[in-house]
């Protein structure tokens, strides 16, 4: 029996009813309930929701056994996945929603055994937590001790204490410091499951979006036997981290370290992590440079996107674009022409893409007509330009030409920071904007990793079936109610009437 079917079994014993009289008070088969009892067969999502009914299960138990039946579906592994892409995304909303204020003072950890005198020149310690230890006292010497803190990392995606650690101290601190790193995303070979992966993308992230850290991220993704230039000076110690006056080498199952505050050794590792740092790509890129953030000129298709908007590129033909790219920008004309390429590949190449959307940040587009760029190099749409386009977009869901869904935001809000782009089974576009001081900050996050993708990919991929998103009928509702309400307002600022309700009443499911 599973888990789901002895919990199942369980409420019914403590129903005091038998399966024959439950299943004709739920009005339905029960045969099909014994056998769900028994764990022969999953309950269809009908079934089961009858079956709560009549079991009389409170909100907490129903949302237990929610929990059961999604893991007997997908698998302990699929569930861990998803619940770790869901905090991942709320821990990006609330960093890019609410701006840490710089409120809280360092305070340096008291050293176990050795004090900031007593540091010697070479010092062995074992046992992970004693390695820890050894790492956070080197780092509070940084940040209390240089002007300019400067740590550098060469450490497997496992070892997220440290990123953990970096995050608890530099958050709301005045402090600031530069970060590097070259995470190792090498698979053992009995690791087969991505969830310590996703994790450390929380982690990694949450870093990034921090204003007093100055971060520059590349990744190790191993894909042959042949190391990075590098890549591991010691066989037995091949992990490092480095600050501006001392070494830390760590071994390969991170159960032991060794620091060393000799001069040659800092040089050797030094010029170490600059060839690991030349010899791979960026894992996390900040730019404000459209070109780089999106890849402008590059071939691609589109497969899966998940963003704040409905996927407008379907509905901005090269007229338009003309007449909303601000002229006076400095690179105007190459700008026009990538944009309407990277519009015309979504247009042409990529109808056939799931695309989730949210409708809170669809209502602020209709407020304000403000898009996910730089607003200095695009005029903002016009009311009318909003209206037309959201018409476009709702047209397109209930004639279906378009796999659109938009999430339930009570459940899932997903904030106008971020879009995730799945171009195939080897990249996973991750692009965040948001302001800081009324400064647009752009970051993109490559992912590469092809367990991690996958994990993405299955999530996505199953928002259409699950509760994270509204049925189709909710959101047509939804956006009619936008449209109207907007269109109103717009022949009241205007005085003038748009055809638009008319066009509503001839394409709603009761005229088709």
């Amino acid at each position: 029996m599973s888990l789901l079917s002895k919990k199942i079994e369980e409420y019914i014993i403590e129903s005091g009813e038998t399966v024959q009289s439950l299943a004709e008070m739920g009005n339905f088969n029960r045969t099909t309930l014994q056998r769900v009892k028994s764990g022969e067969r999953l309950p269809t999502r009908t079934f089961f929701k009858k079956l709560t009914r009549v079991l009389r299960l409170s909100p907490a138990e129903e949302a237990e056994l929610e929990t059961l039946l999604e893991i007997a579906q997908v698998g302990d592994g699929t569930y861990a996945n998803r619940k770790k892409i869901i905090e991942l995304i709320e821990t990006i909303s609330e960093l890019t929603e609410y701006q840490i204020p710089f409120s809280k003072e360092l305070h340096q950890k008291k050293p176990s055994e050795n004090s900031r005198d007593q540091v010697q020149m070479m010092q062995i310690v074992a046992g992970e937590k004693q390695v820890l230890n050894l790492i956070e006292h080197s780092i509070d010497r940084e940040l209390f001790e240089v002007a300019e803190p400067a740590v550098k990392l060469a450490i497997p995606y496992g070892f997220q204490a440290v990123y953990d650690y970096l995050f608890q101290q530099l958050m709301g601190n005045k402090k600031s410091l530069h970060l590097q790193d070259v995470l190792s995303l090498c698979r053992e070979s009995d690791d087969n499951a991505a969830d310590p992966m996703l994790g450390a993308l929380k982690h990694l992230i949450a870093l990034t979006l921090l204003d007093n850290v100055k971060y520059q991220s590349h990744c190790w993704v191993k894909q042959s036997e042949k190391a990075i230039p590098g890549a591991e000076i010691s066989a037995l110690f091949p992990y490092f981290i480095l600050t501006s006056n001392a070494v830390i080498t760590i071994s390969r199952d991170l159960s032991q370290a060794v620091h060393y505050q000799d001069p040659a050794f800092h040089r050797l590792y030094s010029d170490s992590f600059a060839q690991m740092l030349a010899s791979t790509q960026p894992f996390i890129l900040e730019s404000n440079d459209l070109f780089k953030v999106f890849d402008l000129d590059r071939n691609f298709k589109v497969e899966v996107i998940v963003e704040p908007l409905p996927c407008f590129a379907y509905y901005t033909d090269r007229a338009l674009l003309e007449a909303k790219l601000n002229k006076d920008f400095p690179y105007y004309e190459p700008l026009l022409e990538a944009v309407d390429r990277y519009y015309n590949y979504f247009r042409q190449v990529s109808r056939g893409m799931l695309n989730v959307f949210s409708l809170k940040n669809l209502r602020q587009f209709m407020e304000d007509g403000s898009l996910v760029y730089p607003e200095e190099i695009y005029h903002l749409l016009t009311p009318i330009e909003r209206l037309t386009t959201v018409k476009q977009v709702r047209d397109d869901l209930f004639y279906d030409r378009r796999s659109l869904f938009a999430l339930d935001d009570d459940k899932l809000f997903l904030n106008s920071a971020m879009e995730f782009i799945y171009e195939s089974t080897d990249c996973l576009r991750l692009v965040l904007h948001y302001k800081i001081d009324g400064r647009v900050v752009y970051k993109t996050i490559e992912l590469r990793e092809l367990g991690i993708i996958a994990a993405f990919k299955e999530f996505f991929t199953s928002l259409p079936t699950s509760d994270y998103v509204l049925p189709t009928e909710t959101t047509l509702t939804a956006l009619d109610n936008l449209i109207a309400e907007y269109e109103s307002a717009f022949a009241s600022a205007t005085g003038s009437q748009l055809n638009f309700t008319e066009n509503l009443v001839e394409s709603s499911p009761s005229g088709s």
